[in-house]
């Protein structure tokens, strides 16, 4: 399945992406039949297939189930890797340094100056 980004500047259709699965040219044929007799475009046709099937897997249990599993191994690796960066910090990883903001406004344009200029 190919996937490609829009240009940006279309409004909301710059936040889309194309997604192109392949298909017989039965099925093919039998979605431009009824595409012609109910008017909709193969677009519209696809988000409403997508969105019903995401719908009924989500509903399945043990698709939820696996789902939780997944976000639980993250959040495994996550706090090991954040042990292991502790570690070599010598220090919480969670103690972020105070004095200076994460962009440097508080030393841009000030070398050489002292508190009291």
């Amino acid at each position: 399945m190919s996937e490609q980004q829009q240009p940006e500047g279309q409004g909301e259709e710059a936040e889309k992406k194309v997604f192109a699965p392949r298909i017989s040219q039965e099925l093919r044929a039998q979605i431009e039949a009824l595409r012609g007799i109910t008017g909709h475009t193969i677009n519209q046709l696809g988000e409403e297939a997508l969105r019903d099937w995401t719908e009924k897997i989500l509903g399945d249990p043990e698709v939820r189930s696996k789902a939780m599993a997944g976000i639980e191994e993250q959040q495994r690796q996550l706090q090991e890797q954040r042990a292991a960066i502790e570690k070599v910090l010598g220090t919480s990883a969670t103690t972020a340094p105070s004095e200076t903001p994460a962009d440097g406004a508080a030393t841009r344009g000030r070398r050489g100056k002292t508190s009291d200029s």
